[in-house]
């Protein structure tokens, strides 16, 4: 055995996923800004609210990959009317690793007008779905840099 032990150097990866805020018009005794509500998604045991977003699979691009997840994780049908922004980020990934990962995130969002398909949670993925007004999801969401989309769509809304 080496004495000092060498430490154990931690590798990098970079990932790349693609999602949304994924609107409708609001019901007509809803009072919210831009007339609109999006759904969101709980995950984390339900402490964590978010927009759905996934990986970008190999031979598809962001476009593909948001219109994709969002369905994989709401159930809703979208179409993309624009795109709002990348949030970059990094975390250290420990799940079933013996030295822990860091990865350096790159995510981009779109405005997703939802054409169909119907609200639910049956994604493994996510513990719950909901549709909320622009001002609960404000509120509620869990990361500042998706609260930073849900105001551009707002910008757009209004």
């Amino acid at each position: 055995m080496d004495w000092p032990p060498r430490p154990v150097m931690r590798t990098v990866r970079q990932s790349h996923s693609a999602g949304g805020v994924a609107y409708r018009p609001a019901e007509i005794d809803d009072d919210c800004a831009g007339g609109v509500q999006m759904a969101l998604i709980a995950t984390a045991h339900s402490s964590r609210w978010q927009l759905p977003k996934g990986r970008v699979n190999p031979g598809e691009d962001a476009v593909q990959a948001a219109v994709r997840e969002v369905e994989e994780e709401t159930g809703l049908r979208t179409v993309v009317e624009m795109f709002l922004r990348t949030v970059q980020y990094s975390y250290t990934d420990t799940y079933r690793r013996v030295v822990p990962e860091t990865v350096h995130k790159k995510v981009d969002f779109y405005l997703l007008r939802v054409v169909g398909g119907e609200l639910s949670n049956l994604s493994l993925e996510v513990d719950n779905v909901i549709w909320t007004t622009p001002e609960e999801a404000l509120r509620r969401l869990t990361f500042a840099g998706e609260r930073e989309c849900v105001r551009q769509a707002l910008e757009h809304w209004t």
